[in-house]
C-alpha cells in the first residue's frame, strides 16, 4: 500500500460562499455592525469658555478591531484542520482575513479618535 492509499484524499477546493469558515463570516458581519454600534467617552475641559482639553475613545469600535482580528485568525485556523468542512480555496480565506485586517485598522483609529471623533 502506498501513501497515497492510506491517506483520504482532501475535497476539491471550491469558490463557493458556503464554503466558507464561520468565524470569517461572523468577522465580517461584526466589522460591519462596528460602523454602526458606538460605545463612546468624551471628556474634555473648558477656561473662561474656550476649550483647551479634549479627550475621546470609542469602546465599541476597539472591540470590534479586536474581535475582527480573532475572527480572522480564526478562519483560518479552522480552515486548516478542517478542510473536509471547508473546502474553500485558501487564498479566500486569506483574502478574507486580510480584509478583516484592515477593519480591524479601521476601527481601532476611529477607537482612538485618530479616524473621526468631535476633538
Amino acid at each position: 500500500m502506498t501513501a497515497n492509499e492510506s491517506q483520504p484524499l482532501l475535497p476539491e477546493p471550491t469558490t463557493k460562499l458556503r464554503d466558507i469558515p464561520r468565524a470569517t463570516y461572523i468577522g465580517l458581519v461584526i466589522g460591519a455592525l462596528g460602523f454602526v454600534i458606538s460605545l463612546s467617552s468624551t471628556t474634555s475641559s473648558t477656561v473662561n469658555g474656550v476649550q483647551t482639553a479634549c479627550s475621546y475613545q470609542d469602546y465599541g469600535a476597539m472591540i470590534a478591531a479586536a474581535l475582527c482580528l480573532v475572527c480572522a485568525v480564526a478562519g483560518i485556523v479552522q480552515r486548516r484542520k478542517h478542510p473536509y468542512q471547508y473546502p474553500v480555496q485558501q487564498w479566500i480565506v486569506h483574502a478574507l482575513a486580510g480584509v478583516l485586517a484592515v477593519l480591524a485598522v479601521v476601527h481601532a483609529l476611529r477607537g482612538f479618535a485618530v479616524i473621526g471623533g468631535p476633538c
